[in-house]
């Protein structure tokens, strides 16, 4: 029996969030995936990289619900949804790290490693919602601040402390020369968008090859038996 819907608004609102997420085909079938005794803590859109390594990123959106039970992400693909769920204590450890435009959790399973890249301004609480999930929480702080930040303190954070800036001066090689920021956003946009048209081709060319294996095996079975 599918979870109420009003039961589900009330759980997003308690966690500060609206009905915005209705909109979200995928989010239209949690009712059918939630159990009744189940709480949501979290929920983000992101992408989803498996246990190994693809050679392209996958550039469709999964949407993310951390609950008090388990992890569950789904993303709606041409004829069937795709989901992946990892149940409380199976997750060892969360760790964090910081890219240009979002954060990256690196969560590891007895199976294997996941790879979650969620946006900056939704890292600190999806994390946060995530940590009740890890037994003895082990779960890489990430500062809230961590969505303003693109690059962290080195050696210009050293420099600044009192007396070190001569010492600094004198034995560190010039400091290079990082591209703009708005140059490094253009270039990932760029690439996002490549990646972007690669998937739907892909799609295209397997709806193509499973339709060409259909007619294949309607025009056998059609075929009249050879008359000895």
């Amino acid at each position: 029996m599918p979870v109420d819907r009003g039961a589900i608004d009330a759980q997003l609102r308690e966690i500060g969030e609206g009905d915005r997420w209705w909109e979200h085909r995928e989010f239209r079938d949690l009712p059918h995936i939630l159990h009744a005794d189940e709480r949501i803590r979290g929920i983000a859109t992101g992408k989803l990289l498996g246990r190994r390594r693809p050679r392209l990123l996958p550039t469709a959106r999964w949407l993310l619900v951390a609950t008090d039970q388990r992890l569950v992400c789904m993303k709606q693909e041409r004829f069937a949804r795709k989901q992946v769920e990892i149940a409380a204590g199976q997750i060892m450890r969360i760790r964090a790290s910081s890219r240009l435009r979002s954060v990256q959790l690196l969560v590891e399973t007895p199976q294997g490693r996941y790879r979650i890249r969620i946006p900056k301004a939704d890292a600190f609480r999806f994390a946060a919602a995530l940590e009740p999930l890890v037994p003895n929480a082990l779960v890489q702080p990430l500062a809230p601040d961590a969505a303003s930040r693109s690059w962290l303190p080195g050696v210009g954070a050293i420099a600044a402390l009192p007396g070190v800036s001569g010492i600094v001066a004198r034995l560190s090689p010039p400091t290079p020369e990082f591209a703009p920021r708005d140059k490094l956003e253009r270039v990932e946009t760029a690439v996002e968008r490549l990646q972007t048209e690669v998937e739907r081709l892909q799609q295209q060319v397997k709806f193509l090859e499973d339709l060409l294996q259909t007619r294949a095996e309607e025009a056998f079975l059609q075929r009249e038996p050879v008359e000895l």
